[in-house]
């Protein structure tokens, strides 16, 4: 009689299985899982299913090669989750013991089948999910086996979002795309990984007179409002103080900028507290310790000193002095610009003539190509008229 051979039951595939936690967001069912970075690569689609989104929000090769630069130059890096959806059909859940099967919220075990790969789609996260890969498969002339490796050990949150209709997909990625926009003070505020906002910082806390005419709360200033600046126009400025007006802020001068806040916030000080109350009565007017609460408002009619374009084109007069005529006398300029006249409506002088105002004008044009000529005509003119 012949053996019976017993053909033991192969384990089902699975593309991924992991713990989750599972809620509801409105008739959705949505999972939390924690993936590792090589866990990740493996499972996501390379880039958002082109039936999702519209031609301008395709994938950028140059937005997600800042973001791998930025995990590869940053200890404490962060990413948000990345947001993916799924057809029902490939998801089971088994609530950990101890729960309603039917509780909401639950953690428990969530199973993706095979084919489930077929149906994700990256609704929040192409930039980042090409970065991760990118930097996971660099050469290691250009990213550190053990970074690399400490980096593909890291998780990454990702919420997944039980969704098969295609337009509602399109919907959902239309509505993150919306929620995502953030108000430039708000990036200038927070984040201090840039120089110029750290310095700008700086020039708050060291400044005689500034720090109640900034505004931390709006990217502009209203007419109404009793500042002078923005917390991102203040950070603008130091820029342009050490490029000028326009002047481009690469990667490297950012970088060598990093290594230099000190200086470049001691040169803004410089530039606030003592260039700019020598050359115009206007901001020495703003020193005074009794100032009255709507003086700003009463007088920006009447000048555009209190423009924050004017005050970045007076920032880009002394840049430019400073680099053509680098043993020229700071006074030479001062005095100089302490003659501009400012007062509303524009009649004459260097603004009207390049164009940065119209003639009897009262509003700025502040064109990088209007602006820079403007800006050399007035240092040409201290320039002749100081024989410098």
């Amino acid at each position: 009689m012949s053996k019976r051979i017993v053909v033991p039951a192969q384990a089902p595939s699975h593309l991924l299985e992991t713990l989750a936690h599972r809620l509801r967001q409105g008739p959705r069912t949505v999972y939390y899982a924690a993936l590792r970075m090589d866990q990740l690569n493996d499972t996501l689609p390379e880039e958002v299913d082109p039936k999702v989104i519209t031609h301008n929000r395709r994938f950028v090769p140059s937005h997600a090669k800042n973001i791998a630069d930025y995990l590869n130059e940053t200890d404490a890096w962060v990413f948000g989750p990345v947001t993916l959806s799924v057809d029902p059909g490939y998801v089971t859940f088994e609530v950990l013991s101890g729960q309603a099967s039917d509780a909401e919220p639950a953690l428990g075990t969530l199973t993706l089948s095979e084919g489930a790969r077929s149906t994700l789609r990256i609704i929040d996260g192409q930039h980042r999910r090409r970065a991760i890969r990118d930097y996971l498969q660099a050469n290691e002339a250009d990213v550190d086996p053990d970074r690399r490796k400490h980096f593909q050990m890291s998780q990454m949150p990702v919420a997944l979002y039980v969704e098969s209709d295609l337009s509602a997909i399109r919907q959902m990625f239309a509505d993150m795309a919306q929620q995502r926009r953030m108000d430039p003070i708000t990036t200038a505020r927070f984040n201090m990984r840039d120089p110029f906002n750290r310095a700008a910082d700086l020039v708050l806390q060291g400044s005689e007179w500034i720090e109640p005419f900034v505004e931390m709360n709006s990217s502009t200033v209203p007419p109404t409002n009793q500042k002078l600046l923005s917390f991102s126009q203040l950070a603008q400025n130091l820029k342009t103080l050490e490029y000028g007006y326009g002047g481009r802020a690469s990667r490297s001068r950012v970088h060598d900028a990093a290594q230099d806040v000190q200086r470049i916030a001691e040169d803004g000080l410089r530039w606030f507290d003592e260039v700019l109350p020598t050359a115009r009565s206007e901001y020495r007017a703003l020193m005074q310790p009794d100032i009255d609460p709507g003086y700003l408002p009463q007088e920006r009619p009447k000048t555009v000193a209190y423009n924050p374009t004017m005050i970045r084109i007076l920032s880009g007069c002394d840049y430019l002095w400073r680099e053509t005529r680098q043993t020229a006398s700071a006074e030479q300029l001062t005095e100089i610009l302490s003659r501009l006249d400012l007062r509303t409506p524009l009649e004459s002088g260097p603004l009207v003539d390049c164009g940065v105002v119209e003639p009897n004008g009262t509003t700025l044009i502040p064109r990088v190509q209007i602006v820079k000529p403007a800006i050399s005509q007035i240092v040409a003119d201290a320039r002749i008229e100081r024989g410098a």
